[in-house]
């Protein structure tokens, strides 16, 4: 299991320098010359590797307490598997959302990842699903004026009856 933390802290390190890259990119007037668009997003990340950098050094000494070096890194149990559907349901997720546009895609979404949570209440799982998108779609758009994907072709005219 150590391994697996370590092999981790060392993605976030890695995703989070990259992005710390990125973020100097950032650039605009501050509020009255102090802090720039860059300023929180380089903190979180600057966090988030000296944190990284914490994780990575207590495995590396657990397993080294432990000469643990040659077990494997992954076992493969029901809930790393169910933690796997649940980023590929989220990365098709992502890429559905432009096609079809929030209101179809969303409420599908949610009753899938409640089954994958172990959730068997079908009448739940519908009224929450319909609900929440409902909730979300009023909130953003009418509230807030913030645009929600509407979807392409077909999709796109679907949404416009919504909102």
């Amino acid at each position: 299991m150590q391994k697996g933390e370590l092999v981790f802290s060392l993605l976030i390190i890695l995703v989070s320098a990259v992005l710390l890259w990125i973020a100097q990119s950032f650039r605009g007037m501050g509020i009255y010359a102090k802090l720039g668009p860059n300023f929180w997003p380089t903190l979180v990340l600057l966090s988030l590797i000296v944190l990284g950098v914490v994780v990575s050094v207590a495995s590396v000494r657990k397993i080294s307490r432990e000469k643990s070096w040659g077990e494997p890194i992954l076992t493969m149990d029901r809930g790393k598997m169910r933690l796997l559907a649940a980023f590929g349901l989220i990365v098709v997720y992502l890429i559905l959302i432009k096609l079809l546009g929030f209101i179809l895609t969303t409420p599908p979404f949610m009753v899938l990842f409640m089954l994958l949570l172990g959730e068997k209440s079908k009448g739940w799982m519908l009224s929450v699903s319909v609900g929440m998108t409902a909730i979300i779609v009023i909130m953003f758009t009418k509230a807030m004026y913030v645009p929600l994907p509407r979807g392409v072709w077909l999709f796109r005219q679907i949404s416009l009856f919504f909102y």
